[in-house]
């Protein structure tokens, strides 16, 4: 019995496996805008960090080395963030004009 229930669930991880590859591959245009449109959120968290960490220092909840700190981080993951959303963006700009000329 556990045997059958092992292939029937071997079977199904294939099919769904194959059938769903072209969804979930890294490099389907749906993916990809889905990801550009995350990339864009998490910038704009950043943002918003970086506006509460001003807050707090103007207040003295942070002090200015914790400040300094903290700030740099925020431009680092924020200079990342954008470098990669432009790449991407680059990248889904490609595949529409490439659907759009095969289409």
């Amino acid at each position: 019995m556990s045997r059958d229930s092992t292939t029937m669930a071997g079977d199904n991880s294939i099919s769904w496996g194959d059938a769903g590859r072209s969804m979930n591959s890294g490099n389907s245009l749906a993916f990809m805008e889905i990801r550009l449109r995350s990339i864009g959120k998490a910038i704009d968290e950043v943002k918003t960090k970086r506006v509460r960490l001003e807050q707090a220092l103007r207040h003295g909840h942070v002090p200015e080395s914790e400040y300094a700190s903290s700030l740099l981080k925020l431009i680092v993951e924020g200079n990342t963030l954008s470098k990669e959303k432009e790449e991407l963006a680059e990248r889904v700009k490609l595949l529409r004009n490439k659907g759009l000329s095969q289409g």
